[in-house]
Parts: C-alpha cells; structure tokens; sequence
C-alpha cells in the first residue's frame, strides 16, 4: 500500500500492464482484418506457392534480382522482382503469340498484398486452362462491358462506393482503397490502391494497362470490396497501419480464418463475426504469405 508523508494511507499504487498487442512479438502468427490493409506479406513464399495451386505454371529463368514463371500456354508470364525497393514488384503479362508483341501487363508495387495477386493469378489460370476457349473467354473478360461490371461490382458492395465527381476516383466508404478506371482511349489504365485512410505514404497500388481482362481487374477489387482476413507474422504489419486494422492471434498458421482468442485492435467487437463469416467462404484463396 502506498502512503502519504504524514504515514497515513494514500491513494493505491497503479502498475501500468503492457496492452494485448505490445505482448505480441515480431515473429507471432495473427489474422489481421481486413486483408488489403496487412502490408505485402512474404512475396518470395507466395511465388513458390503459385507452382502447387496453379501447376500449369513452371519456372522460367531464375536470376539473383527476378525470378520468372511462364505458363504452358507460352503467351502469360508473372515477373517477381526480389529487390524492388519502390515501383512494381510483381508484373502479370500476356503476350498475343509466344514471339509477338504484349497484349496486356499489371503491375502490382513493392507494398501490394500478396493475397491480391494470387487472386489474380488464379483467376487467369483458370481461364487459360479451361477446356473450352468459349468458357475461357467468359472467365477473363465476363459478359458485361467493362465500365458496366466495374460499376455494377461497386454497386453492388455491402457499403456502396463513393465516387468523386470531380477526379472520377470511386472509394471506399472508409476511404482505405479506391479505383480509377481507365478511360476509352488508348494507353489509358486502370488503377486500384488500398491503404490507411489519409496515409499516401502507406498505399499500395495496382494498375492494369488498357485490354487487361476485365476479370482479372475485378477479382482485384473483390479483394478490397469484401476483403478476407490475412494472416502474417505480427512483424510484417505496417507501423502505420496498426491503428487501421484488428489483430487476433492466430492459433495455426496455414489458414486466414484459423480458430483464435482474443482480438487486438479498433475493431475488436466485431472480430468473431468476421471471422466466422470468412470462413464460411467457398474455398477462399491461401491467405498465408
């Protein structure tokens, strides 16, 4: 007990304890929600992984700085630059033959979410590989216009996108991701970012040059329309995106939606919910990077 000068009892003495997540150490697994807001993962797992979920895909050349994949169609490559500092990390391209000239190219930066690019990939190895080029075709390019299914999928949102009516920019309510489409010229592109909310610093972006299949651009959005848990070491989350997210302790390390205890973060009251509602997904893509 603490006590006054005079010898008389004071006030209790208060000991300070250490919040949940200053107790998590750089190397604990956590769920961090939402995905799009996790910070880049590990690129190089996330490559080799593409080999055992898209084996249609085989190593093309392996330098020290990129490694490359090339798939058995011989016109769709994935570009994984080790040591890219700032700019593009990842570049999915398609070529019109496997010697003509590019047909499209994405670029995702040095901060993109692995998650959102193994989506990305999946859904193009889906529609190369299918049996039918009918199908195949649907898959990649859908069977609305382009600037119809954008619109349609914002729409569509649980929370509407807002859109700008000045820069023409589409965002989310909470102001974490937003979408510019491209317009019907040439060379105009379509660029999607996410990021804490008044934080250019901490955005990532994609962008999608003219002619990439609508598909492709949309299982992007999906990711920050509706996006899943992803699970990380508590190291790997941006300092600047801490106060963005809720973090749970992940109790295995292979699964986005693992069984886990008592959430960490802002949104802590609706951790469980999220949760379970991920996991209830049909076959979510790996959100383990």
């Amino acid at each position: 007990m603490n006590q006054t000068a005079s010898g008389f009892p004071g006030p209790p003495t208060t000991v300070a304890r250490p919040s949940a997540r200053e107790r998590l150490k750089p190397h604990d697994t956590v769920m961090v929600t939402p995905g799009h807001l996790a910070g880049p993962g590990n690129p190089d797992v996330a490559f080799d992984e593409l080999f055992e979920t898209c084996p249609t895909w085989s190593r093309w050349h392996v330098y020290d700085e990129t490694s490359q994949a090339l798939h058995e169609r011989l016109t769709a490559r994935i570009e994984l630059d080790h040591e890219a500092a700032e700019g593009p990390r990842w570049t999915i391209a398609d070529y019109r033959s496997p010697v003509d000239e590019l047909a499209w190219r994405a670029t995702f930066c040095v901060q993109t979410p692995v998650e959102i690019v193994t989506a990305v990939v999946q859904h193009l190895t889906f529609g190369l590989d299918s049996l039918s080029p009918a199908a195949g075709e649907e898959l990649l390019w859908g069977r609305r216009p382009y600037a119809d299914a954008i619109r349609a999928a914002l729409d569509d949102a649980e929370e509407p996108w807002q859109q700008d009516s000045e820069s023409g920019l589409w965002c989310r309510p909470d102001g974490t991701a937003a979408i510019t489409m491209a317009a019907p010229q040439p060379g105009s592109a379509t660029t999607l970012w996410g990021g804490p909310s008044g934080n250019d610093q901490g955005r990532w972006m994609a962008v999608f040059s003219a002619d990439t299949p609508t598909g492709l651009i949309l299982t992007a959005l999906g990711e920050v329309i509706e996006p899943l848990p992803a699970v990380r070491e508590f190291g790997q989350i941006p300092e600047a995106h801490l106060d963005h997210v809720q973090i749970v302790r992940s109790a295995r390390r292979k699964a986005a939606a693992a069984p886990a205890s008592a959430p960490i973060g802002p949104l802590a009251a609706t951790s469980h919910a999220a949760a379970s509602a991920a996991a209830g997904r049909a076959t979510p893509p790996p959100r383990h990077r």
